[in-house]
């Protein structure tokens, strides 16, 4: 074993030594080498032909109105329980299950009527038990098999309570919009998976989507579902906090009171990339930094292959860190250590090392880390949960030519027990031809981690683990499509999903969004986008290098940055229906920050506030700065109503690295932090994070903390 590893860094060398020359020989001899152009198809789980067949032809019956033949074709194939994709339109897949319910709830009334006729005894059952048992996966069940049916929207009533009693505002809404008759879409087609003509009370249902905008702070809404209610509900009568009442009276009233009303402060810690599972933290204190409080070193990132540029970082030297904030320690990984340092000082977290966990093959993988012909460079993320850390560690390489003689290791995942100083729970390596992504998210016993498998055309899938022992429980393949890698260079990739309720979302980076069942791992829904097919690798397109963009959901919506696309994408995250895209004029928007009071505030190496409302459709409301500077870099924070822009600036004679900080909701500048005299060395731009008052900032080779003014 020994000689082995004595072997591997000069064969590395080699490898890197053959890999360059042959890089820029094709550099200088044919600056065309490096174009490529991506298929136009993306690789999905579909139905096979059989089931195509069988849908054509119910759609010939339906022309032909053979309602015993539709109805038993349609029965027949929702009781497969296949969750395998059906094309809803261009765009949009669902479930076969999902698309056959849709289509029974399309059926004229007498086809409707026969369908009932059928399940109905059955679908009764099912909801009786359920709700006598109060067994919310019953009432899925109902939604599932029998959506349809005459108790389809009992049981969507049922379930939109369950969800507003435990808060989770977007389920409840999301039940409650299923029983409200929707217009049908423009060429006729189903796209709405509701019910069809419910017997319950509208007044009732509406008054209840009122209240949930309400109590999930979303007061424009709340405003324009209140109005819809005046209209057509204006003398509906109900029971509202224990007593009889107008209800749009009471709404309205409760509505006035609200902006009054506590607002629930973010967590006080920052426990995973973008600070919470929904990518969309925000630090509830703001900062005024003035002196060093200390610094710790980091070792420097290996560039990527396409380092003639970069966005909102050096072309030579990714900004590849991204800390955390447990309890009082500041915690970061690398990639073969974790390292946790106190807040307050700067000492170690435990004992005399700030390094808590290495990896026992260092000193011989360090190095190994990347090849150097790899496309993205390495990046470093956590998730802490329940006082364990979960990352990925080891060599960043995602993907390898097929043909490649250079031997590549393997990325893997670590748990660490914080409560124990950092021991090591478990370490899990991945199945041959597979290689973990970015950090885990994690949710009571379920670590769910983004896994990429090297095939003809790189696959996305989406793997869940034990947390307690790290077997892995279910593994769903997501889509495929072809990289600028082209299967020629090896890549480095880091996708990091994310979660909210019990539904996981993830941007792929490969043509495809998906939502999936955190507890099934089945496809909810795969929506599609245009992909940007044609570049160059020696000069790519500034989108490419969003490597961090998982999907930032904000209060039923999902804002989404592929890499390979330069627009930015709203997505309905119930539905996967794409609500507006932006043009290329965000391309550059590397970083998605947050969203709050109808704005997604976006960065790259300008900082841009863009419209979410329905009446801005992504229109660009503030952009910084509006004349020919490009000066982001860093990853910028949202903190105290602010937004916290990290720069760095060339003028005629030095290089001068800032920190912008302006109004959240205006737009206006508030202060300029000049970094240079803060200390010695001079402090650099990086990563921002804010923390107990301070302002912590990961550059690309140290973590850099300033004490507040008034400490």
């Amino acid at each position: 074993m020994t000689s082995r590893l004595l072997l591997l860094p000069l064969l590395a060398s080699v490898a890197w030594a053959v890999l360059a020359v042959c890089h820029t020989a094709a550099a200088q001899s044919a600056p065309a080498a490096g174009r490529f152009e991506l298929s136009e198809s993306v690789q999905l789980d579909r139905v096979d032909n059989a089931v195509l067949v069988q849908l054509e032809r119910v759609r010939m019956m339906l022309a032909q109105r053979q309602w015993e033949d539709v109805v038993e074709t349609l029965r027949q194939l929702v009781q497969t329980g296949d969750d395998k994709l059906v094309a809803v339109n261009q765009w949009r897949y669902v479930t076969l299950r999902e698309y056959c319910n849709m289509q029974l709830a399309a059926l004229p009334p007498e086809a409707l009527s026969l369908y009932r006729q059928r399940v109905d005894p059955a679908a009764e059952r099912w909801y009786r038990e359920a709700v006598a048992a109060g067994d919310e996966r019953g009432l899925l069940s109902v939604i599932q098999q029998a959506l349809a049916s005459s108790w389809g929207d009992d049981a969507l009533l049922a379930l939109g309570e369950m969800a507003l009693e435990r808060g989770d505002y977007a389920a409840a809404r999301w039940h409650f919009e299923r029983i409200i008759p929707q217009p049908p879409a423009a060429d006729g087609a189903p796209a709405w998976p509701g019910y069809p003509d419910t017997n319950l009370d509208l007044a009732a249902v509406r008054a209840r989507l009122v209240l949930t905008s309400i109590l999930e702070g979303s007061f424009q809404r709340a405003t324009e579902e209140l109005a819809e209610f005046k209209r057509l509900h204006p003398q509906a009568t109900g029971r509202l906090g224990g007593r009889e009442v107008n209800l749009a009276n009471a709404l309205a009233e409760m509505l006035a009171q609200s902006a009054a009303w506590p607002q629930a402060p973010p967590p006080d810690d920052w426990v995973t990339f973008a600070g919470c599972e929904t990518r969309n933290g925000f630090r509830a204190e703001a900062v005024d930094p003035s002196e060093v409080a200390w610094r710790v070193a980091l070792p420097k990132v290996r560039p990527p292959l396409a380092a003639t540029s970069a966005v909102a970082e050096p072309a030579d030297s990714p900004l590849s860190y991204h800390p955390l904030l447990w309890k009082d320690l500041v915690i970061w990984v690398g990639q073969t250590q974790v390292g946790a340092v106190r807040l307050e000082d700067g000492k170690p977290a435990w004992g005399n090392s700030a390094i808590i966990y290495r990896d026992p093959l260092d000193g011989s993988t360090v190095d190994l880390a990347n090849p150097r012909d790899t496309l993205g460079a390495a990046r470093f993320t956590a998730t802490i949960h329940d006082g364990r850390l979960y990352a990925r560690l080891g060599w960043a390489v995602t993907g390898s030519p097929p043909e490649s003689s250079l031997a590549v290791g393997k990325g893997y995942l670590i748990c660490l027990d914080l409560a124990a100083e950092g021991r090591l729970l478990w370490k899990i390596m991945p199945d041959e031809g597979f290689a973990f992504e970015g950090a885990p998210l994690v949710q009571g016993d379920n670590v769910y981690v983004a896994m990429r498998r090297s095939d003809v055309r790189p696959q996305a899938h989406v793997a869940c683990f034990d947390a307690r022992s790290g077997k892995q429980r279910w593994r769903q393949f997501v889509c495929g499509a072809d990289t600028p890698a082209q299967g020629v260079f090896y890549e480095s990739t880091h996708q990091l999903l994310t979660l909210h309720g019990r539904t996981i979302y993830y941007n792929t980076n490969l043509g495809a969004v998906a939502a999936l069942s955190a507890e099934e791992g089945r496809i909810v829904w795969l929506t599609l986008y245009p992909r940007q097919r044609h570049g160059d690798l020696w000069q790519p397109a500034p989108h490419w290098w969003r490597q961090l963009t998982p999907c930032l959901y904000h209060r039923g919506t999902l804002y989404v940055a592929p890499a390979d696309s330069p627009s930015l994408f709203a997505i309905d995250a119930s539905t996967g229906m794409i609500l507006w895209q932006t043009g290329s004029q965000l391309e550059d928007a590397v970083h998605l920050l947050g969203a709050a009071r109808q704005r997604v505030i976006a960065s790259g190496r300008r900082l841009y506030w863009v419209g979410a409302g329905p009446e801005d459709g992504g229109r660009i409301k503030h952009v910084w700065p509006d004349g020919p500077a490009r000066p982001g870099f860093g990853r910028g924070i949202i903190a105290g109503d602010c937004v916290l822009f990290p720069a760095r600036e060339k003028l005629p004679d030095r290089t001068v690295d800032r920190i912008y900080v302006f109004d959240l909701n205006t737009a206006e500048l508030k202060k300029t932090i000049d970094l240079a005299f803060r200390g010695k060395p001079p402090v650099s731009a990086g990563n921002l994070l804010v923390a107990g008052g301070r302002l912590v900032i990961a550059t690309d080779d140290e973590l850099i903390c300033l004490r507040g003014a008034r400490q």
